[in-house]
């Protein structure tokens, strides 16, 4: 949007610093200079220029802007208040669906009761074309060349720059823009019906996707893109600049076709004859085409309407050969069209311009929200998992279950009855102290839910292939609640390590490499259980076994020398001349003897075999623990299927749309009661 500046005010101070007629451009809020043919008196020209004095005061005592702020809000009419408040909700209810550059064009057209229409007229190539067609709609047959005529020749071998033309006069000094260069235009044609026109160029040379919603070819033609240079690199920065109606001008029907291919992508009724003219430039036919402003597409001749408008200002006896090339031309559609829809039908109304922006902006945002409304049903459709493949999934897992805990009574059953445990008797265990961790090891990872972890790997395949483990709803199995032990070991000391440890450990904590905990899971997903469950009882259960077997062992041995010695000192005694009166034999020193070693022998197997009956009860335990919580896992991914995150972001989406759909229609109240007026 051109910014506002204060040179009203400054020329509002200044009686009789500008001319008697002076006009405000709503859209820059600047001074231009109007048509001197009809001056008011002197006293007429003083209590107009008083009274717009005192209205700038009055706007600039009411707002509570800076006077450095940029694009300031203007105290806008009080009819067009509620309408102007609606429509300034939709920046924050519906940002992400509206036309952020359209809706600002709504909002600064509603701060005037009469507000400029910007009018484009696009160029399908080179803007020559654009620049003669302008020419004629503006040009004044009565007047001879102006010098915004030259310089509109004379700026279409330029380098594309747009051109934005606003009523005023010639002698006019704009501001540099990068975006555009402003000619003044003293043109009647701009005053009666308060217009400005832009001339750039449309870039119809791609074909746009069907299902392309970021730009569609309507809000191509309405939002022209222009360049700007940022820096001496020559970088651009594409700018939109808005506008309410545009003429989409192009030569020969090869620019017709392109147009056709470019706009294939919407549909015909988008594109309101109202709101979007293609003029096509074809040479005259010989009797007056038979077109009106009504027609979307319109055939002009634009150098026979130059010839005219030539021969008209040579002499104005050619005024019969004007008047037949300018009707055979077929401008008088294109100038009949640019004044429709630029006057209000009464006090109370909105310019027909300006009240179809704002329905053309709503009716592309309840679009936009029910092509987000499918697109989420969509997915959710997609990410959802058919009742059918849940069923088959919870059957595989009621097979997997069975058989795991048959494998889990059967292995150990079988391990622990088998020659392999056996080795550790109690009476063997002198000899094969050292072997019980390897042992108690062995069993843990060959036979201890082996087959069944496989099993499960092979479920967590078949989750994975039906979509359950999708970006939205993906668990990670690796954070999930494990089993924790019954209790702890009574056959030794255990460790400091539990499987609460092993939960908060990182994934990419370095262990020590003599540790059997795992250093990092796997990538996969598949539910940990089994695996770190097996990694606790080896870490937590494993060695304290092994140092009971060690202590007791040590502890038989001790006490079985204990008595022994004492049984010699006994046998000993006997012997030596003694006055207590105690003497044993060498039988009974060997009862002594006996006795302490059948004690020493029958606490270690009572000690160990309880050990040994714990340990196994333990394993048992935690391979049951470890067995529910997997199938719990695998039940509740499917339970959660299609729920969970994904859920959550549905919903957030659903309220976002409601809260859109709820400002558009309270703009659409507005637009009606203000109708009703």
């Amino acid at each position: 949007m051109p910014p506002r500046f204060n040179s009203a005010q400054r020329l509002a101070k200044s009686p009789f610093s500008r001319p008697s007629s002076a006009y405000v451009c709503p859209s820059c809020s600047s001074w231009r200079l109007g048509s001197s043919l009809s001056r008011p008196s002197l006293a007429a020209r003083r209590a107009q220029l008083a009274s717009s004095l005192q209205h700038n005061r009055r706007n600039n005592g009411s707002t509570l802007a800076s006077r450095t702020a940029i694009n300031a809000p203007l105290e806008g009419p009080a009819r067009l208040k509620e309408l102007h408040q609606a429509l300034d909700a939709l920046k924050t209810d519906a940002a992400t669906y509206i036309n952020l550059s359209r809706l600002q064009l709504a909002l600064r057209s509603l701060e005037r009761n009469d507000p400029v229409v910007r009018v484009a007229v696009l160029s399908l190539g080179d803007q020559r074309a654009a620049k003669r067609l302008v020419r004629l709609l503006l040009a004044d047959p009565l007047a001879d060349k102006g010098a915004w005529e030259e310089e509109l020749e004379k700026s279409a071998s330029g380098n594309g720059q747009a051109i934005l033309l606003r009523y005023g006069d010639e002698s006019d000094v704009h501001p540099f823009n990068p975006l555009l260069r402003t000619i003044s235009v003293p043109s009647n044609v701009l005053q009666r019906h308060n217009i400005e026109i832009l001339i750039s160029s449309l870039n119809a040379s791609f074909v746009a996707p069907v299902s392309s919603d970021a730009e569609k070819p309507r809000d191509a033609i309405l939002v022209p893109t222009l360049q700007t240079p940022t820096s001496a690199t020559g970088r651009l920065i594409n700018v939109t600049y808005p506008v309410h109606r545009a003429i989409v001008f192009g030569e020969g029907l090869e620019s017709s076709v392109t147009f056709g291919r470019f706009v294939a992508a919407q549909g015909e009724q988008d594109l309101s004859a109202d709101t979007v003219k293609l003029a096509v430039g074809l040479p005259a036919p010989a009797e007056e085409p038979d077109q009106t402003a009504a027609d979307k597409y319109v055939a002009v001749d634009v150098d026979l309407g130059i010839q005219a408008l030539d021969r008209f200002r040579e002499s104005i006896q050619n005024s019969g050969f004007f008047e037949r090339g300018w009707f055979r031309s077929g401008m008088p559609a294109l100038t009949t069209w640019l004044a429709q829809g630029t006057t209000n039908e009464t006090a109370a109304h909105l310019k027909p311009a300006v009240a179809e922006l704002i329905r053309s902006a709503l009716a592309d945002t309840e679009s936009a929200i029910t092509a987000d409304d499918k697109r989420r049903l969509q997915e959710l459709l997609a990410s959802s998992i058919p009742e059918s493949t849940k069923t088959a999934i919870i059957e595989a897992l009621g097979v997997w279950a069975e058989r795991a805990h048959t494998e889990l009574r059967g292995r150990l059953d079988h391990a622990f009855a088998g020659p392999y445990w056996r080795k550790l008797a109690w009476w063997k265990l002198f000899w094969r102290v050292d072997d019980v961790a390897m042992i108690a090891s062995d069993i843990l990872e060959r036979r201890w839910l082996a087959d069944a972890e496989k099993g499960l790997v092979w479920l967590a395949g078949r989750l994975h292939e039906a979509g359950f483990f999708s970006a939205s709803s993906q668990t990670a199995p690796q954070t999930a609640s494990l089993p924790t032990l019954p209790k702890k070991p009574t056959f030794g000391t255990p460790p400091p390590l539990y499987l609460s440890d092993l939960r908060k450990a990182p994934e990419d904590a370095v262990v020590d490499n003599d540790s059997p905990l795992p250093i990092k899971p796997p990538p996969y997903v598949y539910p940990q259980t089994i695996s770190l469950s097996r990694h606790h009882l080896l870490a937590s259960s494993v060695p304290p076994l092994q140092a009971a077997a060690q202590r007791l062992v040590l502890q038989t041995l001790s006490t079985s020398g204990a008595a022994s010695a004492l049984a010699a000192l006994l046998h000993i005694s006997a012997l030596l001349p003694t006055h207590l009166g105690v003497a044993l034999s060498a039988y009974e020193a060997g009862g002594v003897a006996a006795v302490g070693i059948a004690w020493s022998m029958m606490r270690l197997q009572k000690k160990w075999e309880k050990a040994r009956n714990e340990w196994e009860g333990v394993v048992r335990e935690e391979g049951r623990v470890a067995l529910r919580e997997a199938e719990s896992w695998v039940r509740d991914v499917v339970r959660d299927a299609g729920e969970g995150k994904s859920k959550v972001e549905a919903d957030e989406g659903a309220e976002e749309r409601r809260r859109a759909r709820d400002a558009v229609e309270r703009v659409w109240e507005a637009l009606r009661r203000l109708d009703a007026r």
